[in-house]
């Protein structure tokens, strides 16, 4: 009897963002917690920050469906009240005062505002550094090895893609500690995989290590 063997195919995949979906560690369980405390905050406002791809989106879809980008907060942006708002990428945010306005804008209504960020910024307005200073700030930190285990794992599954557990920790032995890293690898293997019509495979992995090293990324 001819060996069945499992080609990946282009089939669309949904992300899971539900909070049984997002995998705690010790890398990011102060985040978590949070996420988990609301609405008990000691103040209208918390922080997340850590590095692309550490489940920052994640953890905001969670908190609320409103979400809008730093960028956007121009100095003519009019706020429309939410109970609960979310503010990403930070590091990117268009106007200082537009912030400092939504902070008053939440708190005298009673709401509540997440915020992520790559990096904690610097903040230049008086009055807004005052209003940060007071913020909680929780960083998610550098994922151990069971950790990009298990988020490849994961990452596969979604993507109806089935890995053998030992090509995962072949790929895990090989690759940084990293978000950006984990991203990298998962759609370079995909990628693979689908243009070649073959499984992933140790072969495949080594060959999507080496395409993720030439772009410069680190490699263990």
């Amino acid at each position: 009897m001819r060996e069945l063997i499992q080609l990946p195919l282009a089939l669309s995949y949904r992300k899971a963002f539900g909070r049984e979906d997002f995998m705690v560690a010790p890398c990011n369980r102060e985040a978590v917690s949070w996420i988990d405390k609301f609405p008990n905050w000691p103040v209208p406002a918390v922080l997340i920050y850590g590095e692309t791809g550490s489940g920052k989106t994640h953890l905001a879809r969670i908190f609320s469906e409103y979400k809008m980008e730093a960028r956007d907060l121009t100095d003519d942006f009019m706020p429309f009240f939410q109970k609960k708002i979310v503010v990403e990428n930070l590091e990117e945010l268009a106007s200082e005062v537009a912030l400092f306005h939504l902070f008053n804008f939440v708190r005298d209504l009673g709401g509540f505002l997440l915020l992520t960020a790559k990096y904690i910024p610097t903040f230049h307005l008086p009055d807004l550094r005052s209003r940060m200073m007071t913020v909680p700030k929780a960083a998610i930190s550098m994922p151990d090895e069971r950790f990009v285990f298990e988020v490849l794992q994961k990452a596969f599954e979604e993507r109806h893609i089935w890995v053998d557990e030992a090509v995962i920790s072949y790929a895990v032995r090989h690759m940084a500690r990293s978000f950006r890293e984990i991203q990298d690898v998962i759609q370079t293997a995909d990628a693979l995989s689908l243009a070649e019509g073959r499984r992933i495979t140790i072969p495949v992995m080594r060959e999507t290590l080496e395409q993720v090293r030439s772009k410069g990324h680190a490699i263990y």
